[in-house]
């Protein structure tokens, strides 16, 4: 859903780097980082794909042969490599590089396989040196472009919808497992990917993690979503929280000081602000409210291709914020063997204080049935 001259700008910006870092080539498979320079989401299986980079030729992919027609018909790049069944795809790289009697100094993306790098290392017959192309690509991609936002926006107006339909259509008896079902089937309706969806009822609301399970929804209820979708790979993720019925007054408590907790920070987060430190606007709250040991995560994660990326929002990270990351704010207060509150939103980082990227009232709202 990105015009084919973003990820061209992209994959020149990665070949300057090879050019200056002296390198030969940079080689990725499926992942992040390949899906950010090809366009393509897929998965690394056992039939090798990859992205063949060097610092003067055009972009090449190494892809089966039988699966050429579908990945082109997802990506700007032209030329492919095909390979049959019969052969080994590896010839194909050495083929295109050209052998080298001093070896190949190469850039590998940190998820490649170790199998990849032993067939890669063997058929150019050994590496010169082999270094990491990450920290540059994450670099790169700490920092959303406009189109980038525009998606991942998209992604959060329909996961408001999702998450206010399924707060709309709670029933008594109804399973975790079924109002997930909800949750995903509106999120298909809209034309996005459902991602996660973490519904949790009551008791299981204080487990920042658990996964929906078959435990039926009763009065009094705290319902914690904490739900995701893409759009164009992009993602979005929103926690909220509701009662079945009328809030006790713990609930309201808990709410309300995650509630501050949560504003204050997206109030103080501008560009020169260290990562670290907004951490500790939350979390500096919820502790001077005596529930310092129950928030017991970072405030926040990066987020864009992947749901959990650069940068973080914890203690110690003495990043900088810089304008066009964009990241969660999501301080909690789970109480276990009662129940939980989370509140998170995105946000992205601007001169004039952050865009909330994310949609839904955050109220601790009342289910009533």
């Amino acid at each position: 859903m990105l015009e084919d001259k973003i990820f061209q700008k992209r994959a020149n910006r990665i070949r300057n780097h090879i050019r200056e870092t002296d390198s030969d080539f940079a080689f990725l498979t499926p992942s992040p980082a390949f899906q950010y320079l090809t366009g393509l989401d897929l998965e690394m299986r056992e039939r090798l794909v990859g992205l063949l980079l060097t610092a003067d030729g055009v972009p090449m992919m190494i892809a089966p042969a039988f699966e050429v027609s579908n990945l082109s018909s997802g990506t700007w790049i032209d030329k492919i490599l095909p390979w049959e069944e019969d052969e080994d795809p590896y010839t194909l790289i050495l083929r295109a590089l050209g052998s080298k009697a001093t070896g190949h100094s190469v850039l590998l993306d940190s998820r490649l396989p170790l199998g990849v790098y032993w067939s890669l290392e063997k058929i150019i017959g050994g590496f010169k040196s082999a270094s990491s192309l990450t920290p540059f690509l994450d670099k790169m991609r700490l920092i959303k472009s406009q189109a980038e936002l525009d998606l991942i926006k998209k992604a959060g107006r329909i996961i408001n919808d999702a998450v206010m339909l399924a707060f709309s259509k709670a029933q008594l008896g109804m399973t975790e497992l079924e109002m997930k079902q909800i949750i995903h089937n509106e999120i298909l309706r809209q034309g996005a990917k459902p991602t996660f969806a973490a519904v949790q009822f009551g008791e299981n609301s204080a487990l920042p993690h658990a996964h929906p399970s078959t435990r039926r929804l009763k009065k009094c209820d705290i319902v914690l979503l904490d739900c995701g979708c893409s759009m164009g790979g992009y993602n979005t993720d929103m926690t909220r929280v509701a009662v079945v019925g009328e809030p006790n007054d713990e609930q309201k408590r808990v709410h309300s000081i995650v509630l501050e907790a949560e504003q204050t920070a997206i109030e103080k987060i501008v560009p020169g602000l260290a990562c670290g430190k907004a951490d500790g606007i939350a979390r500096r709250i919820i502790e001077e409210s005596g529930y310092g040991e129950y928030f017991t995560h970072r405030l926040g994660h990066g987020i864009g291709l992947e749901v959990h990326e650069p940068p973080y929002l914890v203690r110690g990270n003495s990043l900088k914020l810089e304008s066009g990351m964009t990241h969660s704010v999501e301080p909690g207060i789970y109480l276990e063997g009662k129940f939980g509150i989370r509140m998170e939103d995105l946000v992205c980082v601007k001169e004039g204080g952050a865009e909330v990227l994310t949609y839904s009232p955050r109220d601790l709202l009342q289910i009533d049935v």
